[in-house]
């Protein structure tokens, strides 16, 4: 009589995502947010002041208030839709293990930690006139592989996927989140 004993495989087993605390994603949300409200401060100042005679609200404050609060609502569900995109192409491309809709999420918020930063330098150092340098295609064009390489280099890290298809995800990562960031600056 054999002992049975469970087979064993030469094959590594992928690495476990690790479960992603909400606090992480809050905080990052919270920075990319604020981050965002700087980025368009001086925008919404002016085109508060150009449409100050068609306000439908009781005062200026008023409407300036309403249109911050919606940069923020939209920071959140932008960020949140691209990390349930990214996530969906992830699983078509590389197969195999993805990450949960909370991890792309992080990686989708620690992608935008190279923007924060940015914000953060240009409104400290420099003119307040040079935050709107944020709204030129090309820096958005970067600012979206750079978002899409940190993405992949987390899914790397954490998934253990192929270099190959890692780098198909990474082309096709880097030309959504360059067609949505110019998008959504022409808009």
């Amino acid at each position: 009589m054999t002992p049975a004993y469970p087979a064993t495989s030469n094959q590594p087993s992928p690495p476990a995502v690790k479960k992603i605390n909400p606090v992480w994603i809050i905080c990052l949300l919270l920075a990319y947010t604020a981050a965002a409200q700087v980025a368009v401060g001086s925008g919404l100042d002016r085109l508060v002041a150009e449409n100050a005679e068609y306000n439908e609200f009781s005062s200026e404050e008023v409407l300036l208030t309403f249109l911050r609060v919606g940069v923020i609502v939209w920071s959140i569900l932008a960020s949140f839709l691209q990390a349930l995109v990214l996530r969906l192409i992830y699983k078509g491309i590389v197969r195999g293990q993805s990450p949960t809709l909370r991890t792309s999420w992080l990686w989708v918020l620690l992608g935008q930690i190279p923007f924060m930063l940015t914000v953060l330098v240009m409104g400290l150092f420099l003119q307040p006139d040079a935050i709107g340098l944020l709204g030129q295609a090309w820096l958005r064009i970067l600012f979206g592989a750079v978002g899409a390489a940190i993405y992949v280099g987390c899914a790397r890290k954490a998934l253990g996927a192929s270099k190959g298809r890692l780098a198909v995800l990474f082309a096709i990562v880097t030309i959504v989140n360059s067609v949505l960031l110019v998008a959504g600056g022409s808009a």
